[in-house]
């Protein structure tokens, strides 16, 4: 297990860089920003989440997944090809996809997400491609390459994107300081795995692929969702000014995500070591439950410290990172914070089991969960966000 306490300790060292300077951007520019304009960026950066790790939940596992077990071959290659066509697709359907409810009025943002949501489609390309490019090096064991590559996306991001909002541009700059990263790191992938020929070979559609990535991607994807969900059904279902809450909200969310986001990392690593069938001697499914150890281990000795902390002590956080117009917003650190250490149990558990072959129940718990979380959304907002008859009566007056 030493190999994987080294590369888990690479990624989550990676965690912590691109930590401290997401969570220094996300402080800085609720500073630079009023509640409402920090909201807008909040929403636009849920629905980039929320469309990127759809992008980044399926065919990137699936390559990761080939590779560890089969290594660098043609069929591998011709599996990773088809899984980079289909995700680029995706990607570009979505993106679109989002412009089109958009620009129709389907998805009622508001005429300042005018040129945020097509920059939201083209990061949301590069991502696609990116994520199936990096699967392959996960894959491969490329973890300290893959963690200089999440590291550089984020030190673009940060600070083309502050320059951005001293020359005025807003949020609207940042989401095109995405875009930049995005292309920036998708270069560097297809850079550290250049040795692996993986773009060589007879191109051919693998309808196997997938069949094999459809349960992957609604187990991924089910945690994606109930990680951003919140605050974009805040936005939307809001009766009240839905960016000024969301912005109060994103305060919280922050915070709260961080044991979600170390678990996250963990599994990365987690999924190619417990994929692995290059070696079964060393590693024969009776053995593999040492990975659910593992996974156990780290949340109750990592994780769930961090998540009680945040418990324990939201006011505290949140006068040390935010102004104080947002200290409102520690009963909601509380919620979200108990919410983000079951998160992250569930997101370790769900990538050990898939990696090891048992898919269809995270499918179908992580849905189940996603439906509950939604249905959950709308009745709060029904509840808590509408005028109360009061309210009502003394508007008529």
């Amino acid at each position: 297990m030493s190999s994987v306490s080294k590369h888990s300790a690479i990624l989550i060292g990676a965690y912590f860089i691109t930590a401290i300077l997401n969570y220094g951007f996300g402080v800085g520019l609720s500073w630079l920003f009023p509640s409402a304009q920090y909201g807008i960026l909040g929403v636009a950066q849920s629905l980039l989440l929320l469309l990127a790790l759809a992008v980044g939940s399926g065919f990137t596992w699936t390559t990761a997944n080939d590779l560890a077990a089969g290594g660098v071959n043609e069929s591998t290659r011709q599996r990773f090809r088809t899984s980079l066509v289909a995700n680029t697709v995706l990607g570009i359907a979505l993106g679109l996809g989002l412009l089109l409810a958009y620009r129709s009025g389907l998805l009622a943002l508001g005429k300042d997400y005018r040129w945020i949501v097509p920059w939201i489609g083209v990061t949301l390309t590069l991502l696609a491609i990116r994520s199936v490019v990096n699967g392959a090096a996960r894959g491969m064991y490329l973890f300290s390459p893959v963690a200089k590559n999440l590291v550089l996306e984020v030190v673009i991001k940060v600070f083309l994107g502050l320059a951005l909002v001293w020359a005025g541009l807003g949020a609207a700059g940042v989401v095109f300081a995405f875009a930049v990263g995005a292309g920036l790191s998708l270069v560097h992938s297809l850079w550290i795995t250049r040795s692996a020929r993986l773009f060589q070979g007879r191109w051919a559609f693998s309808p196997k692929v997938l069949k094999a990535t459809a349960p992957l991607f609604l187990g991924m994807l089910g945690t994606a969702l109930m990680l951003n969900l919140d605050i974009l059904g805040l936005k939307l279902l809001s009766k009240t000014d839905g960016d000024t809450l969301a912005g109060l909200y994103q305060a919280a969310a922050i915070l709260a995500r961080t044991p979600v986001f170390l678990a996250q990392a963990l599994t990365i690593v987690l999924f190619s070591y417990a994929s692995s069938k290059i070696e079964p001697e060393t590693n024969p499914p009776a053995k593999r439950v040492i990975y659910e150890h593992t996974a156990l281990k780290a949340w109750w000795r990592l994780l769930l410290p961090a998540g009680v902390a945040l418990i324990l002590a939201p006011q505290a956080f949140l006068n040390l990172l935010f102004p104080a117009a947002y200290q409102d917003a520690a009963a909601v650190l509380q919620i979200a914070g108990a919410g983000g250490i079951l998160l992250a149990l569930s997101t370790l558990l769900i990538g050990v089991f898939q990696a090891q072959g048992k898919r269809r129940q995270p499918a179908l718990a992580t849905g189940v969960a996603v439906l509950a979380q939604i249905l959950t959304l709308f009745i709060t907002c029904l509840l808590y966000t509408s005028p109360s008859p009061r309210d009502r009566t003394r508007s008529r007056m």
